[in-house]
């Protein structure tokens, strides 16, 4: 890719195509649709869907590639990574611009997505040489062994919150062993995703091994039930990931799915009242709420709750919303018009529901008229208020977080777990038992105690319930991207008698 990505970009900059297969830059050759800048509405590009004939030939271009690539040394593999690694952190300033355009986010938080997708490609370049199989303990004449193998080509679905940096998360894991990807790109944020393709190129990844579709959902549909795919790997949210399911179920393909959330922070009355409510705010109001694994639910015990709520208020109340690009921004944009509108029509809702508003609620002022702004809102759902605002179970996906109030852990569990989600979860306590025994007792594939919203690389990631089907990230998530084969020597085959 020539694209000079060391000085902040201006759209009369951005490329003219935007699907990236066999090492190029290419016109989707389907329809047209336009994508905006969230913060003012404006035209960024036009984009080309992927015509059906465009994802057969990324699909082959990847069966094509996938064999010679498994064959590659591990080592090598991990050079690229690292090399496509060290290429995003040079040109962090023109990746971060284009991120916030893309996406409306923050410089702060685009910049955080730059450095976290070097980090994930690192990360997958450490495991590309130690995803080992294991020698079972021999029986007579025969030796038992298992090897990990690539599952062949890889279909990645992203999502439009986090665009770039789950590209890399993806396609990391993906690479490191040994398999080609081919990703569906989000239509609401489609532009980053043909540049990291780019990088990766230009790091010396291989044609064909890393390619990239535009479009909306039948582009996704076409490409997750391709013959010729062996693996989905999706982020979205529980609808759409319903629909992945669907479309891999008929070639049985293997689906890693991390879907939504409804996510519940406990503080206890015993916690450190400072440091929860730094982690609150940032857990439901950074990428303007625009996260699946956001603290929306913030459920606060009675002694503590009056004081916990009113700071959380004051905090909410004075976040900076506005320009992406104004460096004293702390919340950006949504990524349209039309999900800010769905934000608020919720809000509106709840408070049909019974649900009071104490901060926010609306458009926050002084901002761009056609940019796609909430103010960060905090909703009290009374005690006893029967049956809950749907708000408390829905994932709004955006700046809103709802406050619950109980009396002792087995209310709180009770709260946490009345939800049919189960993707991640945390807890405030000075109490050890306390938190282990929360940590236990909620269902959810994470849990954070005494902090929020931060994720270990080498620690996996994943939902229960409807919050998704296998884990992301460590050693686990890795090994995700593999088949595990048995292997079976019979050193003494000739002297065994005939079966009959």
């Amino acid at each position: 890719m020539t694209t000079d990505l060391s000085e902040p970009i201006a759209v009369a900059d951005l490329p003219a195509a935007h699907s990236f297969v066999a090492g190029a830059l290419r016109g989707g050759g389907g329809p047209v649709f336009t994508t905006c800048h969230p913060a003012d509405g404006s035209p960024l590009a036009e984009v080309e869907s992927a015509t059906d004939e465009l994802v057969d030939e990324a699909v082959a271009g990847a069966l094509a590639a996938q064999p010679a690539w498994a064959r590659t040394s591990p080592h090598e593999r991990a050079r690229v990574l690292r090399t496509a690694a060290d290429l995003i952190e040079a040109q962090a300033r023109r990746l971060v611009h284009l991120i916030a355009l893309d996406n409306g986010k923050t410089l702060a938080e685009a910049r955080g997505d730059v450095f976290v997708a070097a980090a994930h490609l690192r990360a997958a370049a450490g495991w590309a040489a130690t995803l080992e199989g294991v020698t079972l303990p021999a029986d007579g004449s025969t030796l038992r062994m298992t090897f990990r193998e690539p599952v062949g080509v890889v279909a990645a679905v992203i999502p439009f919150n986090t665009t770039f940096m789950f590209a890399a998360q993806k396609a990391g894991p993906a690479l490191a062993a040994g398999n080609a990807i081919v990703i569906k790109a989000p239509e609401l944020s489609p532009l980053a995703a043909p540049v990291f393709a780019g990088i990766l190129t230009a790091a010396g990844l291989p044609d064909g091994l890393l390619q990239v579709l535009q479009g909306a959902g039948e582009v996704g549909r076409r490409l997750v039930g391709h013959p010729g795919v062996s693996m989905v790997s999706f982020t979205g949210s529980t609808p759409v990931g319903r629909q992945v399911m669907t479309a891999a179920a008929d070639g049985m393909k293997r689906v890693l799915l991390e879907l939504g959330g409804k996510s519940a922070n406990i503080v206890y009355a015993d916690a450190n009242l400072d440091a929860a409510l730094h982690a609150t705010v940032g857990g439901v109001f950074r990428n303007a709420g625009q996260r699946c694994f956001s603290g929306s639910r913030l459920l606060v015990e009675e002694p503590v709750a009056d004081e916990f709520v009113a700071r959380v208020v004051e905090v909410a109340r004075s976040i900076r919303v506005g320009d992406p690009f104004a460096p004293d921004t702390q919340l950006g944009a949504l990524i349209s018009a039309r999900e800010a509108d769905r934000v608020l029509t919720m809000i509106g809702t709840a408070v049909d529901q019974g649900a009071r508003i104490l901060a926010g609620g609306d458009r926050p002022p002084g901002v761009h008229p056609g940019g796609a702004f909430v103010a960060p809102t905090v909703l009290e759902i009374p005690a006893g208020l029967t049956p809950a605002p749907g708000i408390v179970y829905d994932e709004v996906f955006g700046p809103v977080l709802t406050v619950q109030r109980f009396d002792g852990m087995d209310e709180a569990v009770a709260l946490a777990n009345d939800s049919p989600y189960g993707l991640v979860g945390g807890c405030w306590t000075r109490d050890l038992d306390r938190a282990l025994g929360t940590a236990r007792a909620v269902r959810s594939g994470y849990f954070w105690i005494n902090s929020y919203g931060a994720l270990a690389l080498d620690a996996p990631i994943g939902g229960v319930g409807l919050s998704g089907v296998g884990r992301e990230l460590g050693r686990v998530g890795h090994e995700a991207y593999t088949e595990l084969k048995t292997v079976i020597v019979d050193t003494a085959a000739a002297d065994a008698p005939p079966w009959y």
